[in-house]
């Protein structure tokens, strides 16, 4: 990693227009619209300690940073953003921040699993220097695992935005317990994350709603079984996400 750059923690270490910057000038050209929590909305979790981030600075130029959503009632941490500017990726300070968060926020307040949403490189094309594929195998050497079960990101708060489809639902670390002996999951945690998450989101706390058959579909599937299996995402090209019935 180059030298002199910091990790500092969000928003107790640097101050809002840093933040602002790392919003406008890494997490933006990172993420589609649809991805990306409005900066307000941001600003507001960080305040709130609702969302955990660190910062990666060259001197006080924001140059990488990682958010994560401790969703407390499931035991789950979800690494919402993790990304470099445009420019610096490759040089290891991705994995500098993956790290540190993991030493940081990893079993805090009892979460017991990490997890993120990863785009499905066969779905997703590269657009500039953003390439789902070199995001997989980022985390396949961090020994990633795929949810082999279905799943979208919510709908976020924010006028317009839709919920994003083919995306892994990816297992980061688990603590003891959290995944089997059999590779798997336990599919009780991811519904209550499930419907942590979504009900947090711009989905709202009624989620799912009577009209909407696919939110319902996805928790049924979950609740259906006991556990879902894994399977590594460096081999994400023999991985057969099943379908929901919408």
């Amino acid at each position: 990693m180059a030298t002199g750059i910091q990790v500092r923690n969000m928003p107790s270490e640097v101050g809002v227009s840093v933040i602002e910057g790392a919003y406008r000038e890494i997490l933006e050209p990172s993420f589609g619209p649809d991805e990306l929590d409005t900066l307000d909305t941001l600003l507001d979790g960080l305040a709130r300690s609702e969302v955990w981030g660190l910062c990666a600075v060259d001197g006080e130029m924001p140059v990488g940073c990682i958010l994560g959503y401790p969703f407390t009632e499931s035991n789950v941490l979800l690494i919402g953003y993790l990304t470099i500017k445009p420019g610096l990726r490759g040089g290891g300070i991705g994995a500098k921040l993956m790290d540190e968060a993991q030493q940081r926020w990893f079993g805090k307040d009892g979460l017991t699993l990490m997890v993120a949403e990863v785009e499905d490189p066969r779905r997703h094309p590269a657009v500039g220097d953003v390439d789902p594929r070199r995001r997989a195998q980022f985390y396949a050497r961090r020994g990633a695992q795929v949810v082999v079960g279905p799943y979208f990101q919510p709908r976020l708060e924010g006028a317009g935005k839709k919920r994003v489809y083919d995306l892994f639902l990816t297992i980061l670390g688990g603590n003891a317990g959290a995944i089997t002996r059999e590779n798997s999951v336990r599919a009780e945690q991811l519904t209550n994350f499930i419907l942590e998450y979504f009900r947090d989101s711009g989905e709202g706390s009624d989620f799912p709603r009577a009209n909407d058959q696919e939110g319902k579909d996805l928790l049924a599937w979950y609740r259906a079984r006991e556990t879902v299996a894994l399977h590594p995402i460096g081999d994400y090209a023999q991985i057969e996400i099943p379908r929901i019935n919408s």
